[in-house]
């Protein structure tokens, strides 16, 4: 056996190892784009807020910044990360990652907690000012409104 017929063996292995080598890399914190890998239950309620919420695709800024605060505010979201996380994660797992929001969500395919997860996820994010305004079409809190007479229209 000549030595140019070894290294290529040598090189065949390493070409045979590669799909390995990408599947450990690609389910390493750093990848992430294996759907095994589960995400944390702060990374899940945020995917929930932005599914849920009222933002559009354009205001997808807005709803990353509004999600990270909401997260942040343990007096809100503490009780979801003690009580059900298991279900907070399974729950975020059924949306495809980058979803920013959905149309409808199909209360009868969930399972029991699930659904209780969302409509009490949904009753909490609606009931905020912030939110409120924004379905509205109230400015934020703190701009002055354009048109005095607001009041006296339907919502939008």
């Amino acid at each position: 056996m000549s030595r140019h017929e070894l290294k290529r063996r040598e090189f065949l292995e390493i070409l045979m190892a590669l799909p390995l080598g990408a599947a450990v890399a690609c389910s390493s914190e750093t990848g992430r784009p294996l759907s095994d890998v589960p995400i944390s239950a702060q990374e899940a309620m945020q995917k929930l807020v932005r599914i849920l919420g009222p933002w559009s695709d354009a205001e997808t800024s807005q709803a990353e910044d509004f999600a990270q605060r909401f997260v942040a505010a343990s007096h809100i979201v503490g009780s979801y990360f003690q009580e059900s996380r298991p279900a907070l994660e399974s729950l975020a797992a059924r949306f495809p990652d980058g979803t920013m929001t959905v149309d409808e969500v199909n209360l009868g395919e969930l399972p029991g907690d699930e659904r209780e997860l969302v409509v009490q996820l949904t009753r909490d994010l609606y009931s905020l000012v912030e939110v409120r305004f924004l379905v509205s079409g109230i400015p934020p809190w703190g701009e002055c409104l354009g048109d005095p007479t607001w009041h006296t229209r339907a919502p939008a």
